[in-house]
């Protein structure tokens, strides 16, 4: 219920106002001495510590939020296998993590190249002015291996892997590996084949460019000579392989190691890795179809 104000109530409210009124002159006189008293001290700093309160450190951030960058890395691979250590992993440069690719470094992604029963993987170099160049060689060299062969793409059956060792603008280093079952065949053959390139010339490397033949041969025909996955059982084959050859033929084919291809796809590859020189060597059939020798120069 509203009260309504009586006429006693209006004098007593009209009383009440004459009495506030110098109270309010009064106050008002005050509050303009501060302001002036105010304004004369513009340098001095005012403390806030009484005004800090529970609402306020709530609402303040407790840590600011960090950025996080991610790019794509690219993938390496170590040695195959070595001597040492028998399984393959990843390197820094492109740990399969996404690492950055640095500026030396070239980004790879790897396709597959499939046809009939042919299903062949290479890679594909980005960041390069002369990608198109590169890519074109590469796609050749690992494709070669379906004319050298003399494959029948709808009988033969062809698996081959790659695996990019190394690559940056000098050198791109690539290894191939996998299996073939002619039509007909009672057991697949194993296959291993490699490309190195030379980013800056877009053209391949072959071992001669790597070390001398005949310094190879003299070395994998020694005592001395380590094999990938070496085993006793794969040495005391390699001594009895070796009584039937020497090193005129150890030379002969470790010069016409590696690309280009030139119509006659070759017996022996090789490629470079971390100082050592990792060479094919053929073998026959029931012995595996081919060996890995390690062999670390002397000027590593």
């Amino acid at each position: 219920m509203i009260k309504r104000k009586t006429p006693e109530s209006r004098k007593r409210y009209r009383s009440s106002r004459r009495m506030l009124r110098p109270a309010a002159a009064c106050l008002m006189a005050l509050t303009a001495a501060c302001l002036i008293s105010g304004c004369s001290k513009k340098n001095e700093k005012i403390d806030l510590s009484s005004t800090h309160t529970t609402a306020a450190e709530t609402m303040a951030p407790t840590s600011s939020p960090k950025e996080t960058e991610s790019s794509a890395g690219i993938t390496l691979e170590p040695g195959i296998d070595n001597a040492v250590n028998s399984n393959s992993g990843t390197t820094a440069a492109g740990n399969g993590s996404g690492s950055a690719v640095t500026k030396n470094q070239v980004k790879t992604s790897l396709t597959t190249y499939t046809s009939g029963k042919v299903s062949i993987q290479y890679p594909v170099v980005e960041n390069l002015d002369n990608a198109s160049d590169i890519n074109d060689l590469i796609k050749k060299n690992a494709l070669s291996i379906i004319d050298g062969y003399d494959i029948d793409e709808a009988k033969d059956t062809l698996n081959i892997q790659c695996k990019v060792m190394a690559a940056d603008r000098s050198r791109i280093t690539l290894t191939y590996t996998g299996t073939l079952t002619v039509s007909g065949g009672a057991h697949p053959s194993n296959v291993f084949y490699t490309n190195t390139i030379d980013v800056r010339n877009a053209s391949s490397l072959d071992l001669p460019y790597l070390t001398d033949p005949a310094v190879l041969a003299d070395y994998v025909l020694s005592a001395d000579c380590v094999y990938q996955n070496s085993s006793p059982e794969l040495k005391s084959s390699m001594v009895q392989i070796n009584a039937g050859r020497n090193k005129t033929y150890y030379t002969n084919l470790f010069s016409k190691a590696d690309f280009p291809y030139d119509g006659s796809f070759p017996e022996s590859f090789s490629y470079e890795y971390e100082g050592d020189i990792y060479v094919s060597i053929p073998i026959p059939h029931a012995a595996g179809d081919y060996v890995i020798a390690i062999f670390t120069p002397e000027n590593k």
